[in-house]
């Protein structure tokens, strides 16, 4: 080797060095904060009425939630080793000492860990990747999207106010929201950003793909708060108040107790993600015509575009009209099924569809390590630490409190089910306590508020692991949006919903 290819690798180190040292740094910091955080709280006494392993298990989750935001690996990586801690130190943090002496720990443990994997929503985001591969591999996405942006593709702002028309339209039919924007309109949208040279997973992503993706998300949390029958929760909500608090709430009176909080942010949420993630590319006056052009050199439909139309719309059908029949992930699982049997997919293209099956052990994961703040006690001791205190305010500010209260703690919560199985009965309990307040008004200010608590997290409500997966949402930028975007649905929903409730009530 000659002096001269030897300086050169020796400058070609140092700067690679010089570029990667800071990388790795990133990472280590990342890695650590949880830690540390984790660590710290362990070591600190537990607060008054919270068991010490009540106090260790708290001290777990808030790891992983931390770990989440810095992703010192992936996501999925981080909530399978949660879950897998958890299970390990079971008999430390899972049970208390009287179920210690009655209960096998180590099956008790390991039944708890893998409980996500049987829960419905699971699956039914799973499937809703399938369909999502479906629409790839049969180029009926390729369509639809093109059939889109011939008649909307000039303007960014203009698709994403039809992806939140898309929403609202199927929304008061369509009771999960998983299967109405997880599995029918992002198979759909995921093939807009190809057309502009935006990739997943890829800088360019920022250029139309982020900020379609993050308008899907937060349109169909409005519109899931928006009608009774546009949230499997929101059933669950009005059944659980009539047990509670002996209120009847009918379809209309929800509909229009939301309808100004609605209409704002419905008017606004496309415009606001176009301000704080905007896209790269604004305008494109030659897309509409391309697109028409594109259209008319794939010809007519194909035949595996038929049989993957025709299971779509048999998946709509069951979902919009068969839900007393035969329960939504069921439809999905069948529909899967079919794509297979049929031969519109093969079932190699399933086995290696990577995002679903990270997505699966992601969201598998996160949704026992929430619950698990149930079974240890968390969730009834925060509710009654608050309680008193809110039975202190005057009505207004005591209801306030409450909806705040019930929001937030969604950030403890991988399922919007689990949260209103939670919490719901335990809000309600102490609303009861806030003199000057009638039932009616805070069953409704908390059933309402179901829907649009679900953007502040990538794991807050079912499509929400499918856009976050999606490769257009980096974990940092999701966090960031959700807390702003929460801030500003709540804020709205204060200012508008709560005034319209004590108007309506």
């Amino acid at each position: 080797m000659n002096f001269h290819s030897a300086a050169f690798l020796l400058e070609h180190s140092r700067r690679e060095g010089g570029a990667v040292r800071p990388h790795i740094n990133r990472r280590l910091l990342a890695a650590l904060a949880p830690l540390a955080v984790g660590t710290v709280m362990a070591l600190v006494p537990p607060p008054a009425g919270l068991p010490q392993y009540s106090w260790w298990y708290l001290s777990l989750f808030v790891t992983v939630i931390i770990g989440l935001i810095t992703e010192p690996i992936p996501a999925a990586a981080i909530g399978f080793l949660g879950v897998t801690m958890a299970a390990v130190l079971g008999r430390f943090v899972l049970f208390s000492p009287a179920q210690l002496a009655t209960t096998n720990t180590t099956s008790g443990a390991i039944s708890w860990a893998l409980s996500g994997f049987s829960n419905a929503t699971v699956w039914l985001i799973f499937a809703a990747f399938v369909f999502s591969l479906g629409y790839e591999k049969t180029g009926l996405g390729k369509r639809l999207s093109l059939l889109l942006l011939s008649r909307l593709g000039g303007r960014t702002l203009t698709l994403g106010y039809a992806v939140m028309l898309a929403d609202l339209i199927l929304a008061p039919f369509m009771p999960s929201n998983t299967a109405r924007s997880g599995g029918t309109i992002f198979p759909i949208i995921k093939n807009i950003p190809g057309f502009y040279q935006s990739l997943p997973n890829d800088p360019s992503s920022r250029r139309v793909g982020g900020f379609l993706m993050w308008t899907a998300i937060a349109s169909t949390c409005v519109t899931s708060s928006m009608f009774v029958t546009a949230l499997a929760p929101n059933v669950l909500a009005v059944e659980l108040i009539r047990k509670t608090v002996h209120v009847d709430i009918a379809w209309m009176q929800w509909f229009l107790a939301f309808l100004p909080t609605g209409l704002v942010l419905l008017a606004t949420t496309p415009l606001l993600a176009y301000r704080l993630y905007p896209p790269e590319l604004k305008e494109s006056p030659e897309v509409p015509t391309w697109a028409r052009s594109e259209l008319a050199a794939m010809g007519r439909l194909s035949g595996r575009e038929i049989t993957l139309l025709v299971l779509v719309l048999l998946a709509l059908g069951l979902w919009i009209f068969a839900t007393a029949i035969i329960d939504p992930t069921t439809v999905a699982l069948l529909v899967v099924s079919l794509l297979v049997v049929t031969g519109t997919i093969g079932w190699s293209d399933v086995l290696e569809d990577k995002p679903a099956f990270n997505t699966l052990i992601w969201f598998g994961t996160l949704v026992p390590l929430a619950s698990g703040l149930t079974q240890t006690g968390i969730i009834a001791w925060l509710a009654g630490l608050v309680g008193p205190a809110l039975s202190t305010m005057t009505p207004l500010w005591g209801l306030v409190g409450l909806i705040v209260l019930f929001f937030l703690l969604h950030y403890l919560f991988a399922s919007t089910t689990a949260h209103t199985t939670a919490l719901l009965p335990l809000m309600l309990t102490v609303a009861t306590g806030i003199p000057g307040i009638p039932p009616t008004t805070s069953a409704l200010a908390l059933a309402l508020s179901l829907g649009i608590m679900g953007i502040i997290t990538p794991y807050g409500t079912g499509p929400s692991p499918v856009y976050a997966g999606s490769g257009f949402l980096p974990g940092r930028d999701y966090w960031r949006l959700g807390a702003i975007f929460g801030a500003y649905f709540l804020i709205v929903f204060l200012l508008i919903g709560v005034p319209t409730l004590l108007y309506l009530t």
